[in-house]
């Protein structure tokens, strides 16, 4: 659990350091579009990584796939996301989470 939620506060603290929010609401917009396009993607690498490591790394394998859903979660949250993207968002984290899952219960009902 601590390496999930390591891994969420790196992306967000990174994209704070490295891409703030700027105060005008139009470029608050501009800047969720970016961070959707580039934190998203990373959670699926984080998610998919993880799955699988897993059987070889159970804890490290297990806090990627946390970790990179958090960090699905969180590209999808900014207020200023055009609707159309949120869509998108949640719809490529509930593939995840099928994929995820699937290999997961897969590999138990193997052992």
């Amino acid at each position: 659990m601590a390496i999930a939620a390591s891994i969420i506060a790196l992306v967000i603290a990174g994209v704070d350091a490295f891409y703030p929010d700027p105060s005008s609401w139009q470029y608050s917009q501009l800047h969720a579009r970016n961070v959707f396009f580039v934190v998203l993607p990373l959670g699926m690498v984080f998610a998919v990584v993880g799955t699988f490591i897993r059987h070889r790394l159970n804890i490290f394998g297990a806090g990627l796939i946390l970790g990179g859903m958090g960090t699905m979660v969180y590209a999808i949250v900014p207020y200023g996301l055009n609707s159309t993207l949120r869509f998108v968002g949640i719809a490529v984290v509930l593939a995840v989470l099928i994929f995820v899952g699937n290999r997961v219960f897969l590999s138990l009902r193997k052992s």
